[in-house]
């Protein structure tokens, strides 16, 4: 690849662009005057001579990043997944998170973190360079070293923005901005969430079940209940959330109602703690997500090979019609988490457009 700069030879896609802002309320700013708030950004873009495909796609973002830098080009200057589908006839729609990006952060009313580059280097873009779980050692799609001092690197740190600290706010903030989304659209769409962006899906389709063809879902915030990887703590109480999903029976105290049991290994390597599904005695059920078809994607290095087959698991378990894709199973080879910003992205995206249009070889 050259090494001429990153942001050098940017091609996008040629596309009629709008954009709006939806959701947010209107709250008191401190000041004795009220101020608007929780509103995201969303950019809508369809092909010059119009979409050819019925179904639209909504692309969501994971944590630290915006729709621009994840979703329009990639750091090494190339195209990015809107392209691709745009030129396969899609009309797109790409959103910031509510406090994120260009949907407005209000002073006071958020606590924000921002992750330093050390930490991005040793999850996504070097990984195999510090190899903190067994499968990190394939890694070899990044572009460039993916180092501090990299022009790649450099240019994707550079577009990394903070993010709201608690996890269910942003979940709250997130599902009303994109019920109001959907609504607005008002026509079935294709959910395309990463990471972070995974639990969005989650929710904004368990809010407008009505509105949602279905769920690519790449490398969602898991497994259910805990950590397991960095970490062993507990998380997403509701398994896939840290705010309510709708269960059948319902779900009211999840310590109570949702019964666990560990299901992984004692000792895995690269994992601190076990996996837990819902016990087998009758577990509950997602009922607004059981009609949706959804498509599971696992790149091959990432730390979500360790855990991300018990995420579907549970979505099996509670009704979920989910596929499970794992690249490397299909001979797509050296990905880490960000694989949508990586050197063979278009294979990926290309695997997703067969499954949208054809049904997918996944199992």
């Amino acid at each position: 690849m050259s090494k001429a700069h990153p942001l050098g030879s940017v091609m996008e896609c040629a596309a009629k662009r709008e954009y709006f802002y939806v959701g947010g309320q209107y709250t008191d700013g401190g000041t004795g005057f009220e101020i608007f708030k929780d509103q995201i950004y969303v950019e809508r873009l369809v092909p010059p001579e119009g979409r050819t495909k019925s179904d639209p796609i909504l692309f969501i973002h994971g944590n630290a990043q915006t729709g621009t830098e994840n979703w329009l080009n990639k750091p090494d200057g190339s195209p990015g997944w809107a392209s691709y589908f745009i030129s396969h006839g899609y009309e797109v729609y790409i959103v910031d998170q509510t406090s994120r990006g260009r949907s407005p952060w209000q002073p006071g009313s958020d606590h924000l973190q921002m992750y330093p580059w050390q930490f991005i280097e040793k999850r996504f873009t070097a990984i195999a360079k510090h190899s903190l779980w067994p499968q990190a050692v394939l890694h070899n799609q990044w572009p460039g070293s993916g180092s501090k001092g990299d022009p790649y690197f450099d240019a994707y740190y550079g577009s990394c923005v903070p993010s709201v600290v608690s996890a269910a706010q942003q979940q709250m903030n997130m599902k009303k901005a994109g019920g109001a989304l959907l609504d607005r659209i008002g026509k079935p769409v294709v959910l395309v969430g990463h990471s972070q962006g995974g639990i969005h899906a989650w929710l904004f389709a368990d809010s407008r079940p009505n509105l949602v063809k279905c769920i690519v879902s790449l490398e969602p915030t898991g497994p259910p209940f805990r950590e397991v990887v960095f970490s062993h703590r507990s998380a997403r109480p509701y398994g896939l959330t840290d705010i309510p999903i709708t269960y059948d029976p319902p779900v009211n105290d999840p310590e109570k109602d949702l019964v666990k049991q560990s299901t992984s290994p004692p000792s895995t390597p690269g994992m601190q703690a076990q996996c837990y599904l819902q016990a087998e005695d009758a577990p509950r059920q997602l009922i607004h997500l059981r009609e949706i078809p959804v498509l599971l994607l696992t790149a091959e290095a990432s730390y979500h090979a360790l855990y991300d087959s018990y995420t579907v698991a549970y979505l099996r378990q509670a009704g979920v019609k989910v596929s499970h894709l794992e690249l490397s199973k299909v001979n797509v080879h050296g990905n880490g988490h960000m694989m949508f910003l990586e050197k063979n992205s278009d294979e990926i995206a290309n695997l997703i457009r067969q499954w949208l249009e054809q049904g997918s070889p996944a199992s």
